[in-house]
């Protein structure tokens, strides 16, 4: 084919370009409807994410919000202004104040050896006993056990009073639970809690719910805010013992009897 001739082409519809104008214009304003279709499921995506983080920071401000408030909210009946469960006449001149927790090893010795003269103090004229029980060993078994003991102890305490109490803290210290161990599980909890004294529904569902957890770290971080560094730890008319044995406590109590 020489320059001057021209192509061989297939002839040209009448209205072609128009056509193909309009076609043209056909898929742009088909893109545009897409991009306007994208951009709104961009729009709702990002509505519902923040919508869906709105409900999710709500409900944990709800749940954080119960849980404090039931915790606060739930304080024991039948204790001292600092937490502590007392035994003997309200102007004894003479008061003795054992801080003690139920999963502490030496504290179970120290009620061992020592409980016979608390229990002396108790039913003297002159010697009050306090008994103040913290929580802060929960990591010495896999269940929180010194929380779930010391809220049990407050449910027998609220229900049947304080001479249930102590046979329940007795029966706690015990049959105190190995380290590292599930500790005693809440059935174990609610019959000591019967042989106490203390039984029917209204126990069960305490010590089952646990209404106290919130007065137990309460009240153990005010007993380490006031200077005790562990359990047991013994006081005399508010001055702490440098040791905890018989001895240390009967010359202290002797020594305040006579001041």
């Amino acid at each position: 084919m020489s320059k001057k001739e021209k192509p061989n082409l297939p002839p040209v519809a009448p209205g072609a370009d128009a056509s193909r104008t309009g076609r043209r214009a056909s898929a742009a304003a088909l893109m545009r409807e897409q991009q306007a279709r994208a951009k709104r499921r961009s729009v709702l995506i990002q509505v519902a994410v923040g919508l869906v983080a709105v409900v999710v920071v709500v409900a944990a401000v709800v749940v954080f919000a119960n849980r404090d408030s039931g915790g606060s909210a739930k304080t024991p009946a039948d204790l001292t202004a600092d937490g502590a469960v007392r035994f003997g006449e309200a102007d004894a001149p003479v008061v003795v104040q054992v801080v003690e927790d139920f999963q502490c090893p030496v504290c179970r010795e120290f009620e061992s050896v020592a409980g016979d003269l608390l229990a002396q103090y108790r039913d003297s004229d002159d010697v009050a006993v306090e008994y103040r029980p913290i929580a802060f060993l929960d990591e010495r078994t896999s269940t929180d056990y010194s929380t779930r003991a010391l809220n049990a102890s407050m449910c027998v305490l609220d229900e049947s009073g304080r001479d249930s109490w102590r046979s329940f803290a007795k029966s706690l210290f015990e049959q105190q639970p190995a380290e590292g161990s599930e500790g005693l599980p809440d059935r174990d909890l609610i019959d000591l809690a019967a042989d106490a004294g203390a039984s029917g529904d209204a126990i069960e569902s305490c010590i089952e719910d646990r209404p106290y957890d919130g007065w137990a770290a309460d009240t153990t971080q005010r007993t380490f805010d006031a200077g005790v560094t562990g359990t047991p730890t013994v006081f005399v008319n508010g001055e702490k013992l440098n040791g905890f044995d018989t001895a240390t406590i009967e010359a202290a109590v002797q020594a305040a009897r006579t001041s």
